[in-house]
């Protein structure tokens, strides 16, 4: 049994040997993980610059209301 649970660690640490060289990796040497918090960053920026695009426009629909009324 012992012998049984060697061969499947070593099995299972042959696979994340493979998974870990096959997995893509961005020039430079960054990690994947900093890869994705630069896009997260990016993708909030983004999201704060939509934000005050509908307040100004949410703005400029109700000063037209109050100019037609």
């Amino acid at each position: 049994m012992n012998k049984i649970s060697r061969s499947n660690r070593r099995e299972d640490v042959r696979i994340l040997q493979l998974v870990r060289e096959r997995t893509w990796q961005p020039r430079g040497g960054s990690s994947v993980l900093s890869v994705n918090e630069r896009l997260l960053e990016r993708l909030e920026a983004e999201n704060a610059q939509l934000r005050d695009s509908v307040v100004d426009l949410m703005l400029q629909i109700q000063a037209f209301r109050d100019d037609a009324g």
